[in-house]
């Protein structure tokens, strides 16, 4: 053995509006012998191989796990072979043949309905934290706790400010898509 190693494990952060960059960044990984075997909440598994063209594609699956079967094999019986899943991103590759690379959306309207759902999620989580938040802040705001702000109510803001431009971040990508959109005749 060269002492070269087989599999390496890539902690990566994945944010909503880069699955595009995410997907190109997956791929090269595979043009340069990299095969991605398993993922999880924070990164990849990667196998050594031989180079390989091959496509990977993200795609907000259903919220329901009993609807995941049949989603499933949709893609299996297009030819896309199951990853795995980064919360509710499941992710396919499928191999790039005549320099034709497989697209799941073929179209900007079904990617931007996609996208739509990717907002509901990212609106019911921050309607939640700032229901959590207003009642706290009103508690901490009392006289007696002036000068007083926990570690906790500091996490649940970073991350409601965190979700609010999550949705921003999502209405541009959507804007860019309907600008790129043909217009119909």
């Amino acid at each position: 053995m060269n002492g070269e190693k087989t599999t390496k494990r890539v902690f990566r952060m994945m944010m909503a509006w880069n699955d595009q960059k995410e997907e190109r960044w997956l791929s090269d990984q595979a043009k340069s012998g990299w095969h991605m075997t398993s993922v999880n909440a924070f990164g990849y598994t990667f196998e050594r191989g031989a180079p390989a063209d091959v496509a990977y594609r993200f795609d907000w699956g259903p919220g329901c796990r009993r609807d995941q079967s049949e989603y499933l094999g949709i893609f299996r019986d297009s030819g896309w072979e199951y990853m795995g899943r980064r919360g509710r991103w499941n992710i396919f590759r499928k191999p790039v043949v005549g320099g034709v690379v497989p697209e799941i959306y073929t179209d900007p309207q079904s990617r931007i309905r996609m996208y739509q759902r990717v907002i509901g999620f990212l609106c019911a989580f921050f309607a939640i934290m700032v229901g959590q938040m207003v009642p706290q802040i009103s508690r901490e705001a009392s006289p007696a706790n002036l000068g007083r702000f926990p570690w906790v109510m500091t996490i649940y803001c970073v991350l409601t400010a965190f979700f609010l431009y999550g949705i921003v971040r999502m209405v541009f990508v959507i804007r860019r898509l309907r600008r790129s959109a043909p217009t119909p005749s």
